[in-house]
């Protein structure tokens, strides 16, 4: 990043999220993003540039304005409001061959652009480089959700990216919002990146605290008003925090698990016909195929993914006996059926 008189730069706090705060569209702001992003060699990053306002193309922009023609090793664009139109997102992705564009629903919400963005999380857990993220922007999350989901929705990002290595940042321009706010979502970020008028950057870690903001620990899976009844929301609360909701489904394989719980018949199910259908499963999704062996499977389901989802009370598995009892929750079940049709259709 540029130096300014009175600036001082010590370098983020490992893969800590950082708060991006600049002028929205400025050169200070667009510079920063691909510094963060690129790092000192940008053909070795695995990039998410999630973007709620500008096009893909914008945000393709910013990268070839400040780096050239040098391209991340991979990129995904979630685009989730935009409103750009399909020949545009096809031109940026001519332009980047390496590059995906994710287009989510017309009015997609923060659970939408989560999950989404945990999917291609999980997906590139095993890719080679680092994987940096880009979120574009609180400011305009801020001005489409309330406060509260907001903060939740950060509150879980962060703690996935945390969890997986991943270095995020967020912008937000501190000119469209008071000092109360900005106060409120400082504690959720180990970095604080801040352009100054007439003063440069100045980059500060921020001490995590028991203060730190923090959301309800039921979280509703997509609904809206019931139509039956308006003040009644067509949601159903579920016993599992919004953390381990994303968390769940960020693993492609623990994703396919949790398709075929939910579509069987029974609640109890023995693990080696478990494992049939979960291998049938995958087989017919093209991007899971893979020449992995049923011992493979056999090992990820009963040593990683089933001990995981017994851990938080969505399966008995007893390994003793080859017997797995699924506990059905309707608010689960009703996002888990949301994340397959935006994954699969």
């Amino acid at each position: 990043m540029s130096d300014g008189p009175g600036t001082s730069d010590p370098p983020p706090d490992g893969d800590r999220p950082v708060l991006l705060l600049a002028p929205a569209h400025r050169p200070p702001d667009d510079e920063a993003c691909i510094d963060l992003l690129a790092g000192e060699d940008p053909s070795a990053a695995n990039v998410v540039s999630v973007t709620l306002e500008a096009t893909p193309d914008d945000r393709l922009s910013v990268w070839r304005r400040e780096v050239g023609d040098e391209l991340p090793n991979r990129a995904t664009v979630v685009d989730a409001g935009s409103g750009a139109d399909p020949q545009s997102q096809a031109v940026a992705s001519d332009e980047f061959p390496r590059m995906d564009v994710d287009v989510l629903p017309e009015h997609a919400d923060l659970m939408d652009l989560c999950l989404s963005i945990a999917s291609t999380l999980g997906e590139w857990r095993s890719s080679e480089g680092r994987t940096v993220l880009c979120f574009h922007s609180l400011s305009t999350a801020l001005r489409r959700f309330e406060p509260e989901r907001v903060i939740g929705f950060v509150n879980g990002l962060n703690a996935l990216c945390e969890r997986m290595g991943v270095r995020a940042h967020h912008h937000l321009d501190p000119d469209g919002h008071d000092e109360e706010t900005i106060a409120t979502l400082r504690p959720l970020y180990g970095t604080i990146v801040e352009h100054v008028p007439d003063g440069g950057w100045i980059v500060s870690a921020d001490d995590r605290s028991d203060t730190e903001p923090s959301f309800r620990e039921t979280s509703a899976p997509p609904g809206g008003a019931a139509r039956t009844d308006p003040e009644r929301p067509e949601t159903v609360p579920m016993p599992y925090s919004f953390d381990s909701v994303v968390d769940l489904v960020s693993e492609p394989r623990r994703r396919t698990l949790l398709y075929v719980l939910r579509s069987c018949r029974c609640d109890e199910i023995h693990f080696d016909r478990l494992i049939d259908l979960v291998d049938e499963r995958e087989r017919s999704i093209p991007r899971r195929r893979s020449d992995r062996s049923r011992g493979d499977l056999e090992i990820s389901l009963g040593h990683v993914h089933l001990p995981k989802l017994d851990d938080i009370g969505v399966v008995d598995y007893d390994d003793a006996a080859g017997v797995v009892r699924y506990h059905r929750n309707r608010g689960l079940e009703s996002c888990v059926r949301y994340v397959e049709t935006l994954e699969l259709g």
